[in-house]
């Protein structure tokens, strides 16, 4: 009886990503972690083998099918294992997570080179090209077409003529050679040699060490912005590739990734890589078999790059672990941060969380003993922590001030450009206007397809939906009541950027936000020139809070500090706190002081006046409090399940119905919430209803998650759930 192997099928139907067994041909070694092709439905499918058995106990009436292929490429047992318990916390397939450790539907990237075979002194008079290109080949050898057009100053239609020909006449032959792909770091991006460390980076490495050779707790790396977090990333990642291991660091967003690799390809030349979304097919593709070859010794990336097939891996880093976005927000659902736990723990490897304003349930976790606190409370380079002043809006409405900028800010903005410094200004809200309303007769434009207002934005004159991509021309008249008294109210990106060209005439500024960054490289392009100083005043949504470092920045100014204040949402505060806290981080990092003035219609707030007044402390103990009160994280764990259709009274209905059944079939312990319509009403022409589930035991709601993946089948509407969701719109 031939062997038999488990295989997790790579198939469109969600109901079938499942494990099957196979036969397994006796000329083929297969282990576990093999990628195989299969027969599935009357289609080859690919596979990864995630068991292996005798076939003892197939049953004799089976018709069973073999594997029909081996691939290049094996996951390590331990591989398997971290994405089962993925797919097991989050309630996933298997093959769902197996999928996310492979590289992405590509080939190597190959280009011709041409080298001389025979000595050629006879070609004809008029073949002036193709003498210029064989006396290049025949002394440089193995060249492109395109480094022949470089060297000669030929046009490359030209060589290729004179390749061909040559070719035809055997003087010269045609091979291959692989192209690295590898991505570009832009100018002025380069720099970073060893620091001299400061007091608290040496105490912070002292401990980190000590933790590293005994314990191996998971660490929460607590520095102040500008403390020199990176530093002590690299000197902990020196130590463990010392002793032959290797390191994951994970980093928000890609805005950071490029200054980030810069600092550690300067560090650790050559044994770099990068995965991130913002790469090519082909690039990632390269550097995934950097990784897998073994060529890489770190590798640096989005939430993604949690799943790099890097092996022997000694140490794991969370930059920014506070950051919401290390949560994926689509199919597979995972959370990044609890990836890199379950990843640590199953290759036995160092786990380090760093941020100036760690999340809520990560200070809990020092509070409760499970993390190792390392702090750094001064900057690196000696400069205090900026002041940060509160900006009553309302004061400037009473005063006759209707502009988003409040004096206080203008005057401000013109003393920073008079002594030749860079500003930041911050509204985490792209577009210029948040609403178009008519004001005869109050109607407000929104969005067919969801429920809610559309954005207008100046550059084009249109108006959008920033949930499904809906786009209009934006009205002159209103389509209601026919008048022309058509206002635009809020403000965005486009509006700030609008006003410092109206206030400051001739000053350069740049925009940071989702429509100027679409591009590839634009991102990494602005923060260049930026950094490099042909822009006064940068002007973005929350990527400029994270993480960069400009050191002729001395003012920031928070346009609206209660963007994030006023979502319905538990973690509102705590976002508001940590946003303000780390956009003000970008001023004065380097040989000034710095300021930032943080307007707000509401200078009550806990979570203003806590990031406003540095009550680092004050803030985590008093949201604790709350939260315990209201039994959210980190007291319980939530489970948000989301029915999605396009009758509202069915998914209404099917809402309702899921309540009542996890009312019957759960045990205590667990409290449901809802059905209730989700915040985000309508989205896509589609309604949304929310079931919302809380316990102190997560098993509970891995229970729940079986549930409800046997109840989808029986539905005709979309039921899908989110384990620890980071919001609940």
């Amino acid at each position: 009886m031939p062997g038999v192997a488990q295989v997790a099928v790579d198939v469109r139907h969600p109901d079938a990503r499942k494990e099957y067994s196979y036969l397994i041909p006796d000329e083929l070694m297969i282990n576990v972690g093999d990628v195989v092709q299969v027969h599935f439905n009357n289609s080859r499918v690919n596979g990864i083998v995630t068991g292996l058995s005798d076939g003892s106990e197939v049953l004799i009436n089976v018709k069973m099918k073999y594997i029909l292929k081996k691939e290049s490429i094996t996951l390590s047992p331990d591989f398997i294992g971290f994405c089962r318990k993925l797919a097991e916390y989050y309630g996933s397939s298997l093959i769902d997570f197996l999928k996310l450790m492979l590289p992405p539907r590509a080939n190597k990237k190959q280009e011709a080179i041409y080298t001389a075979v025979v000595t050629c002194e006879n070609l004809p008079d008029k073949a002036v090209n193709q003498k210029r290109v064989w006396e290049l080949v025949s002394t440089s050898g193995g060249l492109s077409a395109r480094e022949i057009s470089q060297r000669t100053g030929l046009p490359v239609s030209s060589v290729q003529a004179a390749l061909t020909a040559l070719i035809k006449k055997n003087i010269l032959s045609k091979s291959y050679r692989v192209i690295d792909r590898k991505p570009e770091i832009p100018a002025g991006e380069r720099r970073m040699t060893p620091l001299n460390l400061t007091q608290d980076q040496v105490l912070a490495l002292k401990k980190i060490f000590a933790n590293l050779e005994n314990q191996r707790k998971t660490i929460l790396l607590y520095g102040v912005t500008g403390s020199g977090k990176t530093e002590i990333y690299t000197r902990t990642i020196e130590k463990v590739l010392n002793q032959g291991q290797k390191a994951i660091v994970l980093v928000p967003e890609i805005s950071l990734t490029p200054q980030m690799l810069a600092i550690f390809q300067t560090r650790f030349p050559g044994r770099v890589a990068v995965i991130h979304s913002r790469l090519s097919a082909g690039e990632r593709f390269d550097e995934w078999h950097m990784i897998y070859n073994g060529q890489a010794d770190v590798v640096i990336g989005a939430r993604s790059a949690i799943f790099a097939p890097i092996k022997n891996l000694g140490l794991i880093i969370v930059d920014e672990e506070h950051e919401s976005s290390y949560k994926q927000a689509e199919h597979p659902y995972y959370d990044a941060r609890a990836a890199a736990i379950f990843r640590a723990r199953m290759q036995n490897a160092a786990l380090i969380f760093g941020s100036a304003t760690p999340s809520v349930e990560s200070y809990y976790k020092v509070v409760t003993g499970e993390y190792l606190l390392v702090k750094m409370t001064k900057r690196a380079s000696g400069m205090p922590l900026p002041e940060l002043e509160v900006v009553d809006m309302r004061e400037e409405l009473k005063a006759g001030n209707r502009h988003i900028f409040s004096r206080k800010l203008v005057s401000s903005i013109k003393q920073t450009l008079s002594c030749n410094r860079q500003a930041i200004l911050f509204l985490n809200r792209r577009g210029h206007s948040t609403f178009v309303i008519c004001r005869d007769c109050g109607f407000v434009l929104k969005c067919p397809h969801c429920d809610i207002s559309l954005t207008y934005h100046f550059d084009d004159k249109s108006v959008k939906c920033h949930y499904c991509g809906y786009r209009v021309k934006a009205p002159d008249i209103c389509p209601v009541c026919g008048s022309s008294h058509i206002r635009y109210f809020g403000a965005g990106t486009e509006k700030v950027e609008q006003e410092v060209c109206r206030l400051f005439p001739g000053v350069k500024a740049l925009r940071i936000d989702a429509d100027t960054i679409s591009k590839k490289g634009s991102l990494e392009r602005i923060l260049s020139s930026f950094r490099k100083g042909d822009a006064q005043i940068l002007i973005g949504t929350q990527t400029v809070a994270k993480g960069l470092d400009f050191p002729k920045v001395s003012l920031v100014g928070v346009i609206t500090a209660d963007t994030a204040l006023n979502m319905p949402d538990f973690r509102a505060g705590e976002r508001t706190f940590q946003l303000i806290t780390q956009v003000a981080g970008r001023a004065g990092r380097a040989d000034f002081p710095g300021k930032v003035l943080v307007q707000t219609y509401c200078p009550e707030s806990f979570a203003i006046k806590a990031a406003c007044e540095k009550g680092i402390t004050k803030f985590y103990r008093e949201e604790l409090k709350n939260r315990q009160k209201s039994n959210y994280p980190p007291f319980c764990h939530l489970l948000n399940i989301t029915l999605t259709g396009s009758k509202q009274d069915m998914v209404e209905k099917n809402a309702t119905e899921v309540k009542n059944m996890l009312c019957e079939i759960t045990e205590g312990g667990l409290e449901i919430y809802g059905p209730a319509p989700a915040p985000r009403y309508r989205v896509k022409d589609n309604y949304r209803y929310h079931v919302l589930l809380k316990s102190k035991k997560v098993e509970t709601l891995i229970k729940v998650e079986e549930f409800l993946k046997a109840m989808k089948k029986q539905r005709d509407i979309k039921i899908a759930w989110d384990m620890d969701p980071q919001d609940l719109l």
